[in-house]
C-alpha cells in the first residue's frame, strides 16, 4: 500500500506560512515596504530559508522547487514583494546561455563578412589592374590604327608608302 502524499500537509504550511508574510507586508507603510519572505542578496526568493520556516525536512526542500502547486504560491508571494521567483536563476542561466550563442553567432557572420570583404578587395583590385591593361592595350591599338589610317590615306593620295616592322 502506498504512502499517503505529504504535499497537502506542506501546502496548507506553506500557505500559513506565506499569509502570515502577506500580513506582515501589508502592514508596512507603503513608501517603506520591504520584502517580508527570506531573499537572497541578490534579490531572489530564498527558498531554502522558507522551507526551513515551515519545518520541512531537508529531503523535502526539493517538493518546493519541483511542485507547480508549491512554486506557483510562492512565486506569487515573492512577484508581489519584489523578488525574483524560483527558477529566475535557471531562467537566467538559460537567457545568458542564449545571449551568449547569440554573440558567438554575430562573431562568426562578423568574421566572415570582414574575410568577404577582404576578398572583394583583392577582386577589385585585380579587376582594377586588368582594366588598366586594358585602357593601354587600347591605346596602342588607337595609336596603330590612325598610323595605318594615314597609310592608307597616303595610298589613296597616290602616294607609295613602304611598311617596316
Amino acid at each position: 500500500m502506498a504512502r499517503p502524499s505529504v504535499i497537502p500537509q506542506v501546502r496548507v504550511r506553506l500557505e500559513a506560512y506565506l499569509n502570515e508574510r502577506e500580513v506582515e507586508y501589508q502592514a508596512q507603510p507603503e513608501e517603506e515596504r520591504r520584502p517580508t519572505l527570506p531573499a537572497t542578496p541578490d534579490g531572489k526568493v530564498n527558498v531554502r530559508a522558507v522551507a526551513q520556516a515551515i519545518d520541512l525536512k531537508v529531503t523535502q526542500e526539493k517538493y518546493l522547487y519541483e511542485r507547480d502547486e508549491l512554486s506557483q504560491l510562492i512565486n506569487l508571494m515573492a512577484e508581489g514583494q519584489g523578488l525574483l521567483p524560483i527558477g529566475s536563476r535557471l531562467m537566467q542561466e538559460a537567457g545568458d546561455k542564449t545571449l551568449k550563442e547569440r554573440m558567438v553567432r554575430q562573431a562568426q557572420t562578423a568574421k566572415a563578412a570582414a574575410q568577404a570583404a577582404v576578398e572583394a578587395q583583392a577582386v577589385h583590385a585585380e579587376l582594377l589592374e586588368r582594366l588598366k591593361a586594358a585602357v593601354a592595350d587600347i591605346e596602342v591599338l588607337k595609336a596603330e590604327n590612325a598610323r595605318l589610317h594615314a597609310q592608307l590615306d597616303a595610298i589613296h593620295a597616290g602616294m607609295f608608302v613602304r611598311v617596316e616592322d
